[in-house]
């Protein structure tokens, strides 16, 4: 009994130590970020550099190398605890911690995916560090001192295709140009992004953290990225799946300097101009060349890549993801997908590196779901059809739709279109809705 007790006193002892050294490491590790000091491959042992290449942060991989070290010492329980989670499971966990590092001024830290820069190397680091660093500089109240910001942002309906073109052009267009701070902006309030139930499970898998992207209705973009101050920091709009500006933010019209898209172009913002390649609508003779946008942006990144380069795994899958859902994963009936989305899907397949998000942890599926779209394993390509039934599934799934309220399922895809010179019907609004008509005259304050 004596022994016992010992032991599980050791498991307090380790646990306790364990987050001290990593919050201590933490702090070390922000102090050495505040002042242009860094940790590389190199200074870590051969056995940490794999856990490194998962995006641990450096005090996660020290208190790896701790909680190795103690688990001999620690009682049965926790030795079969451990065993079953993963040590890297564990520190998981720590990862989640919101903890802010001592930042330089966004003047100085460019957003670069150089492989020079591994700190910021996958998408889900992309994404979590465009958020954090928008945010200190708005609380910083420096905006005079800003460079030049692309803001990308999808339709008002915020669809999947909407959600991740903005997220996946502007970490494509930040390796391209690091001189220019890409900021994806989620074209939905927060609050609205849990309907987004095929948006939000493939940034699960592709280990994004919801909570640290940047929505239309932040304090930090309504009252600094979308606003027009000629005084202060040159800022434009990338507009993707959709080319004209919705009406509320009609004043920023002049702000649009890029559009990618694949429905008809209403020729709105005539200063963006084809020639300038800078206006690509793929939509031709009364249909569309591809589509999702999501195949748009892939293309980009394949002129953008060495074909001999991998892509993260994360951004791979969120684009993979959604160029399946919108071309019904070519069925032909459905008449959907082009060539061009067929060969963004093997593109994609082929030259992606699927060990990068093998080590997520997705919370919205379980474990034979898992399997069943990676079966070879998450460091191999997943099954294209499965994955594609778990997306369609999660977006059809008449439970889903039964639970939410009419407001909801009407705004869930709500489209609003401007009639231009009427007076007596100015605009026109479209939802689509999942549910049989009377069930959804069945519900409640309909």
């Amino acid at each position: 009994m004596l022994s016992k007790q010992f032991s599980f006193r050791n498991d307090a002892v380790v646990a306790t130590f364990a987050i001290i050294f990593y919050l201590t490491a933490l702090k070390i590790e922000g102090l050495c970020r505040a002042t242009n000091l860094s940790f590389t491959r190199k200074s870590l042992s051969p056995r940490l550099r794999g856990y490194q290449s998962r995006d641990w942060s450096w005090g996660s991989l020290m208190t790896l190398s701790f909680v190795s070290k103690a688990r001999p010492h620690l009682s049965l329980f926790a030795r079969k605890a451990i065993t079953r989670t993963g040590i890297s499971g564990i520190l998981y966990g720590f990862n989640s911690f919101p903890v802010k590092y001592p930042r330089k001024s966004i003047t100085t830290l460019p957003v670069s995916m150089s492989s020079s820069n591994e700190q910021h190397g996958t998408f889900a680091n992309f994404l979590a560090y465009v958020q954090n660093t928008v945010s200190s500089h708005f609380e910083e109240g420096s905006a005079s001192r800003s460079p030049c910001i692309q803001m990308i942002m999808g339709n008002e309906a915020g669809d999947a295709d909407s959600i991740i073109s903005a997220l996946g052009l502007a970490h494509v267009n930040s390796m391209i140009n690091s001189s220019q701070v890409s900021v994806p902006i989620i074209s939905i309030p927060r609050a609205d992004m849990s309907l987004r139930r095929d948006a939000v499970l493939i940034l699960d898998l592709a280990g994004i953290d919801v909570t640290k992207l940047l929505f239309i209705d932040d304090d930090c973009v309504t009252s600094y990225l979308l606003t027009h101050d000629p005084s202060q920091e040159q800022k434009s709009i990338t507009l993707v799946d959709h080319n004209r500006m919705r009406a509320s933010l009609a004043n920023l019209s002049s702000m649009v300097s890029e559009i990618v898209d694949h429905h008809e172009d209403e020729n709105s913002h005539e200063h963006v101009t084809i020639d300038s390649g800078k206006r690509i609508v793929a939509f031709d003779n009364g249909f569309a060349t591809v589509a999702s946008t999501c195949t748009l942006v892939a293309e980009r990144l394949f002129e953008a890549v060495d074909p001999t380069t991998k892509i993260d795994g994360g951004l791979g899958l969120a684009l993979l993801g959604v160029i399946l859902l919108d071309s019904v994963n070519m069925l032909p009936e459905a008449g959907k997908g082009t060539y061009r989305d067929e060969h963004a899907i093997n593109s994609l397949l082929a030259r992606t590196d699927w060990s990068t998000c093998a080590n997520t942890f997705p919370s919205l599926v379980d474990s034979n779901t898992l399997e069943d779209i990676f079966p070879q394993g998450r460091t191999n390509a997943p099954d294209r059809k499965n994955l594609f039934d778990v997306l369609s599934n999660s977006k059809f799934d008449p439970n889903f739709w039964a639970q939410m309220s009419v407001t909801d399922c009407l705004r869930i895809d709500y489209k609003k279109f401007v009639v231009p010179g009427q007076s007596v019907v100015p605009s026109i609004g479209l939802s689509s809705v999942l549910l049989g008509m009377d069930n959804l005259l069945a519900e409640d304050n309909f």
